[in-house]
């Protein structure tokens, strides 16, 4: 299913891509995120924010896909990390 995602981490920046499912949207959060490192000023500040990121990613692998799988959009914050996705049309 297509989809598409919106995220935001704290300090970084905010993007937005079509993705192709929530595997996908998965990946893309993590990476992301791991490309922040080098834009965050501290160690520590950067490990808060990938956990957030982990967990926000474990919230999208289990609730986000139940509730896209009904067509719904679903979205998710937790500490700095805010991510959105929305099912596309075809």
């Amino acid at each position: 299913m297509a989809l598409w995602m919106t995220w935001e981490l704290e300090g970084v920046g905010t993007a937005s891509q079509s993705v192709e499912g929530v595997e996908d949207a998965a990946r893309w959060l993590v990476d992301s995120t791991e490309r922040s490192r080098r834009a965050v000023d501290t160690e520590w500040q950067w490990r808060r924010l990938m956990d957030s990121a982990l967990r926000v990613r474990e919230a999208m692998l289990d609730e986000g896909r139940r509730t896209l799988a009904r067509g719904t959009p679903w979205g998710s914050e937790y500490e700095g990390v805010k991510v959105r996705l929305s099912p596309r049309d075809a």
